[in-house]
C-alpha cells in the first residue's frame, strides 16, 4: 500500500467487526469462507462507503474467491494487527496493499504480486527544500504504523516519525503544518489528492522506492495459497483482472 468524504472516512475497527462483501452470507450459502483482513482506509485499494467496504483489494479477493468456488468475507483492523491476526487464524488471508518484504516473508506466505507501487512523499505546496530522499533527515514525518515508509522515516537521522492509523489524520496534520512530509504509495496519495481536491499538498515527482504487493496466508497454508495463485491466473487470462485495475486506478493521474 485513504482521502474520502463525498463517501464517509471509517476509523480503524480494531475489534474485528466483519461486514460481508459481495458474495453473500454464511446463512446464504454452504460455500467454504474465505476471511480476508484488511486496514480499510486506504482507497483505492479498500475503503468503507455506505456501510459497504469497496476498493481495489475488495473486489479482487471477492472476483478470487469465487474463482475458487469460495465466499469471501472482509474484517477490518488497524494495519499493524494484520498479520498476528493472520498468525493466530482470527483471518485466513491479508488483502490490504501488502507490501513483500523479507522481513514479512520470514512470517507468512505471498502470493504471486498482483500490483506494483513506487512509495512517494506528499509535501504542501509551498514546501521548496524537499525534493529526494536525502531530505527526509531531521524532518517531521508522517507514516501509518507498520508501513516501509515508517521504517524508511526510521531509518533516517534526526527524523521525528508520527504513526497513524488512519491516512485522512496524516494529511490533515500536513496541512497543519504539524508535520512536514507524508509517505504514501503514490496510488493512494493521487487518490486522497484528487478525490478530496487537496489542492495545498503535492506528491515529490521523485520516487523513494518501487514496491510489490500481495495477498498473504499463513505459511502452512500452502493448498489456500496454490488455489489463489491458479485463480489469479485465470483472471489475468480471462480479461477480470485488467477491468478492475481499469476501474480503480484507470482515472487516477
Amino acid at each position: 500500500m485513504n482521502w474520502k468524504k463525498g463517501w464517509a472516512i471509517v476509523g480503524t475497527v480494531v475489534a474485528l467487526s466483519a461486514l460481508i462483501v459481495g458474495c453473500g452470507s454464511e446463512s446464504s450459502s454452504d460455500k467454504k469462507v474465505i476471511t480476508f483482513g484488511a486496514e480499510t482506509t486506504y482507497p483505492p485499494f479498500e475503503f468503507a462507503e455506505d456501510d459497504t467496504y469497496k476498493g481495489f483489494d475488495v473486489d479482487l479477493s471477492n472476483a478470487l474467491a469465487k474463482e475458487m468456488g469460495y465466499e469471501a468475507k472482509f474484517v477490518s483492523m488497524g494495519f499493524d494487527g494484520l498479520i498476528p491476526a493472520l498468525q493466530s487464524k482470527q483471518i485466513d488471508a491479508i488483502a490490504s496493499g501488502l507490501v513483500v518484504t523479507k522481513e514479512r516473508e520470514a512470517k507468512v506466505g505471498f502470493t504471486e504480486p498482483y500490483y506494483h507501487v513506487k512509495l512517494v512523499m506528499v509535501v504542501r505546496n509551498n514546501e521548496t527544500n524537499i525534493n529526494g530522499e536525502d531530505d527526509i533527515a531531521g524532518k517531521r514525518v508522517a507514516a501509518q504504523i507498520g508501513t516501509t515508509g515508517a521504517m524508511l522515516a526510521q531509518s533516517k537521522p534526526g527524523t521525528t516519525v508520527k504513526e497513524f492509523d488512519a491516512i485522512s489524520s496524516m494529511l490533515q496534520d500536513l496541512s497543519n503544518n504539524s508535520v512536514d512530509i507524508v509517505m504514501l504509495d503514490e496510488p493512494v496519495a493521487k487518490y486522497y489528492i484528487q478525490k478530496l481536491n487537496m489542492k495545498d499538498l503535492r506528491i515529490v515527482p521523485v520516487g523513494l522506492q518501487d514496491h510489490t504487493i500481495a495477498i498473504a496466508v499463513r505459511k502452512d497454508d500452502k493448498e489456500l495459497l496454490a488455489k489463489m495463485n491458479a485463480a489469479f491466473e485465470k483472471l489475468k487470462a480471462n480479461g477480470e483482472y485488467d477491468k478492475l485495475q481499469q476501474k480503480w486506478f484507470g482515472d487516477i493521474q
